[in-house]
């Protein structure tokens, strides 16, 4: 367990005694500028056989540690030391070593946040203060059976951290059960076998606390009646490695919610991973904001560390908005999570609201219009969905997150916005919840002047339904006519006659800041499963496309999507055991490389042979084949056997002549070419084209407006000029 994580920055300082010999210093909890909570974890290495000649103080101030010795790679002796009484700001941490000495500085931030994301969300609603719905109060469930007592929060939502054992039985199905304050163990209490053969009483420490204004909790394998657990001497049934679990969803937050992505997984736990994870880290409670989810992340794990020790490597799990936070997380903040295994992927979030805002503004309404006599065949092949119930139903009714009135029922409503009652109120558009990141417009009018979060949603030159004219499947006129009422929406998602024009500054931070996931940057260095469970025969949003965008991205930017493997299969099958065992592996092999290639040829190097693309029948049988969506058949995508049995269906902007990565927000525009149609149009219908498109229409063939791989680990000021790369 003393190997560091794969890819994670680390800070080493390197001093030579006057005797010659040499002292290192790494920072192990987390990276030494974006420390938090006052404390950390360090590993002296020193040609010392012993701890007997090591001193250490903190800001010039002799301090007793525990030093417990550990040993290298190589072989080398090294010592921990958990390192307290950090004062906020700056630190400097000095290690004296047979006559020689090195200092390393570290930053230390309060417990309470913020670190990177930039000013903290206002107004914040902590647990005790959120309204009372149809279920009664909102509680968060420790997991023993008991509920948080919310009455001690203070000012930063913040409650005392407690400690709880549960204990699993060998009655099936009951799930966990508390563990009596004795300690001792039950006559029913099951045993486990970890993946590194290690056998042990299933009970399970669970530590309970605030981090970052969110509830956190960390689980893991500890006997309450052995050795305490700690960084220095680490619980001997945990398996050394961290998977950390991302909840669903997307909302602007403002709350502080009441669960976690979920840490009491049997699982995880009965193989003896540690698990970890937070309110902040559910997407519909974090505010749809990935980087407050990476910085929750940061200092969670953080936490981990200094209670438990330094994982091998931590796995990233979750479906849905938890993919979502995975790769995102993955690509803007590399090294917090080692391998990522995403289920009901989505590319990222802003992206999946191209599509969707549009499906419902004013698209339905012009297509279910009864005068026009639609049918349903066709308005489906306008998004080359698997039905038209994707976008009437269900598509139709996500785009609202883009709405300052989309506002979770765990926000008051007297503090909801309200363009005429309550202008100050709470916006909660996904995007006034990342106001840090896309910054703020000031709009005044007779009455009022308000701060708006910018957005970057645009559909100027789009062509809804071209491939559907040049198909045949629908004519002229409906295409011109689609095309002239498709209209837009205002700052406020309320529909308007033009097209709506994003906002050029949010345009370019979406972009630079890894709120669009890019192929590029911190997604070439991590290892990716994508676990999809195939909805599209149910009509659901979870359609399979995302999968494939998020591919495209990879290939594009890469070259190649070598270190992304897709697996589809319907809901009664389920891989999630083998993948965690074939992530496990990977990045086992990924460790054991120790040549000089670069990050992204090990991974492709290291892949387990027997993890490919491949599908799964509803009873059981695999079917390896390379995972593709053909492009050129938006309408009837089955070639292949996996396709047939799970065809991928498109959208609007694949349908108007979008690249497969579906990540251009605003795109260059080109002069109209008649050529580029199946169809003549008369000199009558080219006059009221070019009225439509008098810019132009999209030119997909180049990149979109701002379009480039993003940067890493910035950090927010108030405003995106303030944005940081360390």
């Amino acid at each position: 367990m003393r190997q560091t994580s794969i890819f994670f920055l680390i800070l080493t300082l390197v001093s030579c005694s006057p005797n010659g010999s040499e002292i290192e210093v790494r920072v192990v909890s987390t990276q030494a500028h974006l420390v938090s909570g006052g404390d950390v974890l360090i590993e002296v290495v020193t040609s010392a056989t012993s701890s007997d000649g090591l001193a250490l103080a903190v800001n010039g101030e002799s301090q007793a540690v525990e030093f417990a010795a550990m040993s290298t790679a190589d072989g080398s002796p090294s010592y921990l030391a958990l390192v307290s009484g950090l004062q906020l700001g700056e630190n400097t941490i000095e290690v004296d070593a047979s006559g020689g000495s090195t200092r390393v500085a570290v930053v230390n931030y309060p417990i309470t946040g913020p670190i990177i994301s930039g000013p903290q969300q206002e107004p914040y609603f902590c647990l005790g203060e959120l309204p009372a719905g149809r279920r009664g109060k909102p509680r968060f469930a420790v997991g023993n059976g008991e509920s948080l007592d919310d009455t001690s929060l203070d000012a930063s939502c913040s409650l005392p951290t407690r400690v709880d054992y549960v204990y699993r039985s060998t009655t099936p199905d009951v799930g966990f059960l508390p563990l009596a304050e004795t300690g001792e163990q039950p006559p029913d209490l099951a045993v486990v076998t970890t993946i590194e053969g290690v056998t042990a009483p299933y009970i399970v420490r669970i530590e309970t606390g605030t981090i970052n204004r969110a509830i956190y909790q960390t689980a893991i394998l500890h006997d309450p009646i052995g050795p305490a657990a700690s960084p220095l001497s680490p619980p001997t049934a945990w398996n050394g490695r961290l998977v950390y679990t991302y909840g669903g969803g997307c909302e602007a937050g403002f709350f502080q919610g009441t669960s976690t992505g979920g840490v009491l997984r049997d699982d995880l736990l009965s193989k003896g991973y540690g698990v970890a994870s937070s309110t902040l880290n559910v997407n519909a409670q974090g505010g749809c904001n990935d980087v407050l989810s990476a910085e929750t992340t940061m200092m969670v794990k953080e936490r981990f560390i200094e209670a438990y020790g330094e994982p091998r490597y931590t796995i990233g799990n979750g479906g849905s908005g938890g993919a979502m936070q995975q790769l995102l997380i993955a690509g803007a903040y590399p090294g917090l999570l080692d391998g990522i295994i995403p289920s009901l992927t989505f590319s990222d979030a802003v992206t999946y609201f191209i599509d969707t805002q549009e499906c419902s503004l004013p698209l339905r309404n012009f297509l279910n219009d009864e005068e026009r006599g639609i049918s349903d065949d066709v308005k489906t092949a306008i998004g080359a969905w698997s039905m038209w119930s994707v976008c009437d139903r269900s598509l139709g009714t996500r785009p609202a997150r883009i709405s300052p009135y989309d506002c979770s029922a765990q926000i008051p409503m007297a503090e909801r916005y309200d363009a005429a009652e309550n202008p100050d109120g709470v916006r909660c558009s996904i995007y006034d919840g990342m106001r840090n990141i896309f910054g703020e417009m000031v709009f005044t009018d007779i009455n009022h002047e308000r701060a708006f979060a910018r957005s970057p949603h645009d559909n100027v030159g789009v062509q809804y339904g071209l491939a559907t004219l040049n198909e045949g499947i629908i004519d002229k006129a409906l295409f011109l006519e689609l095309n002239e009422e498709i209209g837009g929406w205002d700052i406020d998602f309320q529909p308007r006659g033009e097209r709506t024009v994003g906002d050029d500054d949010a345009i370019r931070a979406a972009y630079q800041t890894g709120r669009v996931t890019s192929g590029g940057a911190g997604l070439s260095q991590v290892p990716i499963i994508d676990d999809r469970s195939y909805l599209d025969h149910q009509g659901n949003f979870h359609a399979s496309i995302y999968s494939f965008t998020t591919r495209a991205r990879l290939e594009r930017d890469n070259g190649h999507a070598d270190n992304y493997i897709i697996r589809r299969h319907v809901g009664n099958v389920s891989l999630a055991q083998e993948n965690l065992a074939l992530m496990d592996q990977w990045l086992a092999n990924i460790q054991a490389d120790h040549s000089d290639l670069q990050a992204l040829e090990k991974i492709v190097r290291a892949k387990p042979s027997e993890l490919q693309d491949d599908c799964w029948t509803e009873s059981g049988e695999q079917i390896v084949e390379k995972a593709v969506f053909d492009r050129d058949r938006l309408f009837d995508n089955t070639r292949g056997a996996c396709n047939e049995l799970y065809p991928p269906h498109a959208g609007l902007r694949l349908v108007a002549g979008g690249p497969l990565s579906n990540d251009v927000f605003k795109c260059q525009l080109k002069p109209i070419d008649y050529g580029e149609y199946a169809v003549e149009f008369t000199d009558a219908e080219k006059s009221r084209l070019e009225a439509i498109f008098d810019q132009g229409v999209c030119d997909w063939s180049r990149p979109g407006v701002h379009q480039a791989v993003n940067r890493t680990w910035l950090s927010y000021g108030p405003s995106p000029a303030n944005l940081h790369q360390p």
